[in-house]
């Protein structure tokens, strides 16, 4: 690496001395960001995308399949688990964003080989973790049924609200294993073990389904609990998956540990390192969810058909988005060691060829969605209005699906090198502004209905992925400290 590039690298590195400078002998499979030739970077790519992309793909085709199990009771229980939807993704939103910065520093500790220093950021973010899971949970379940009620407005039926509230209060008690579970998860990642992630979120995904069919119609003689049961099972498959993560991070044979004895040392110049790339993601969670809370107002207006339809498509959208988040975590990791090691180059190298591999993919995806959209959403209704609305809705979010994916690129190699602050101030724009806006002229003033507010969605996405282009292309995030 000449000089001048040189000069662009910002060192990132662990405050703790070196005591090593070769990770300890593991049973994970090592990773080596420094090959030579782009044959040997793309296996690397896919090595640690395609574990990404399969646990994404699981865990969207078991939503669906919760949500068909669901929607078999009727359009009433459709709208009582979408109504709920937003609230627990709000809980969601402050550990994703601290995940940012735990996956982020964990990266460029190993990329720096110092495991002591990825070690200590796991257990900071536990204690982090357990913190702030406690407010949280507290909090929401004070506001549980005003915060539905407040969401459903006056057009959504009194039954799938109170459907969806004791729906929800169940996820709040399994709330902790499941933020727990993300965390351990974010430093597993960090460290390029997507492999273990994908394991333990697989064998949570096949408990949940599997109680879904045991509780909701009673089956094999466990009580026919409904929509009630479907809540239920997701938590029971959350304490499954966080039972294989701490057994994952404690047994010593894995590149991350979490030393249980040094869970409660309280390491105070870490923790600031994590709130530092944290902060601002937690800031853009919670526009986002603001956004999209404002945004579902909009759709349960128009009743609860239309609503119906938009969770439906919104399900199989997310589908649709998997090969984001997978390239996106292959981003992450990699630009992150890239960065420990000091090879802004080599950064830069893995971004051009995780978003190349990763628009390929999607494109394959949207054309299959847009051609099968209709079929797939008769899994969910057999409402002929229902279904039409949701195939619809999908063609729409079909074109605008590379461009999503290559977004979800773009943002996740910013945070693997500490910028968090970018796609905070993005999503302001986008959520807050020209989602609802444009939403309101489309659906509204036009009269387009639930079509104007998935266009509004699908804008928004393309915009946001410019500016965010622009952005990483400008190189300002190379000279980030952390």
């Amino acid at each position: 690496m000449s000089k001048s590039e040189e000069s662009n690298t910002r060192a990132s590195q662990p405050s703790e001395p070196d005591h090593s400078d070769v990770a300890p002998v593991t049973r994970d499979k090592q990773i080596d960001i420094e090959v030579e030739g782009d044959g040997q970077r793309r296996k690397l790519i896919i090595a640690l995308a395609w574990p990404a992309l399969a646990e994404n793909i699981l865990s969207s085709v078991m939503s669906m399949i919760d949500m068909i199990m669901v929607g078999g009771l009727g359009a009433y229980a459709l709208a009582a688990v979408g109504l709920i939807m937003q609230p627990k993704f709000i809980m969601l939103a402050a550990f994703m964003a601290m995940n940012v910065g735990t996956t982020a520093l964990v990266a460029q500790f190993k990329g720096a080989r110092k495991p002591d220093g990825a070690n200590n950021a796991l257990n900071q973010s536990v204690i982090l973790s357990i913190a702030m899971v406690t407010v949280i949970c507290t909090t929401m379940l004070i506001s549980a049924e005003p915060l539905i009620r407040m969401i459903a407005g006056s057009k959504i039926a009194e039954r799938s609200i109170l459907e969806a509230i004791t729906y929800y209060k169940i996820q709040i008690y399994g709330f902790p294993t499941v933020a727990l579970t993300f965390t351990i998860n974010a430093a597993l990642r960090g460290a390029g073990n997507t492999r273990a992630t994908f394991f333990n979120n697989t064998i949570a995904n096949i408990v949940n389904v599997i109680f879904n069919y045991c509780l909701i119609n009673g089956r094999f003689g466990f009580p026919r609990m409904e929509v009630m049961g479907a809540s239920l099972a997701t938590v029971i498959g959350q304490c499954v998956g966080f039972a294989m993560a701490v057994y994952v991070v404690t047994r010593g044979k894995h590149y991350i540990r979490l030393n249980l004895r040094k869970l409660w040392k309280i390491d105070f110049s870490m923790i600031k390192r994590i709130l530092k790339i944290g902060i601002p993601s937690l800031i853009e969670q919670v526009i986002m969810r603001a956004g999209i809370l404002w945004f579902t107002t909009m759709v349960t207006a128009l009743g609860d058909a239309a609503y119906a339809a938009h969770m439906v498509a919104l399900n199989i959208q997310m589908f649709s988005f998997t090969t984001g988040m997978a390239f996106g975590t292959a981003a992450t990791t990699l630009v992150g060691q890239s960065i420990g090691r000091k090879r802004i180059d080599l950064a830069k190298t893995y971004v051009r060829m995780t978003q190349v591999l990763g628009i390929i993919v999607s494109v394959v995806i949207a054309a299959l969605m847009a051609i099968f959209g209709k079929f797939i959403a008769g899994w969910y209704s057999k409402e002929a209005a229902i279904i039409l609305l949701s195939a619809d809705m999908l063609k729409i979010i079909a074109i605008a699906n590379p461009i999503v994916n290559a977004r979800a690129v773009y943002v996740s190699a910013l945070r693997g090198a500490g910028d968090s602050k970018t796609p905070a101030f993005v999503s302001f724009i986008g959520m807050l502004i020209i989602r609802p806006l444009t939403a309101l002229l489309l659906s509204n003033v036009l009269g387009m209905g639930l079509t104007g507010i998935w266009i509004a969605l699908s804008t928004d996405f393309i915009i946001e992925c410019l500016v965010i282009m622009l952005r990483y292309r400008k190189g300002k995030w190379t000279t980030i400290k952390v």
